[in-house]
């Protein structure tokens, strides 16, 4: 309902929760399906996690491969301090990027 009316969308994954990226990626690819254009920012939480999957792992995970090539798209590793005391730089990163898309839909 919302989705026309945004510039971009920010899809956060759990990378810990091996179990729910079936789910993630089934309801990633609904959202997406009737705007080839829209882009996608993914960030994949809980990387400092012990046993979490890797960048590579969450893309497959996800079939972001199967997403298009009209689109922009980044998938960005992230975490945040257990106790929320320091922002990682990766979640500095992700804040810029979306920072730029939303100046450059504008």
């Amino acid at each position: 309902m919302y989705l026309p009316q945004v510039l971009l969308l920010v899809y956060v994954v759990d990378s810990a929760d091996h179990a729910r990226l079936p789910v993630a990626k089934q309801l990633l690819h609904q959202l997406i399906q009737n705007d080839s254009t829209l882009p996608v920012v993914v960030l994949a939480n809980k990387q400092d996690l012990e046993g979490a999957f890797s960048i590579t792992d969450i893309h497959d995970a996800l079939a972001l491969s199967d997403i298009g090539d009209r689109r922009k798209m980044f998938l960005i590793g992230t975490h945040v301090a257990e106790d929320g005391s320091e922002i990682s730089s990766s979640m500095k990163d992700a804040k810029e990027l979306i920072t730029q898309l939303v100046l450059e839909m504008q």
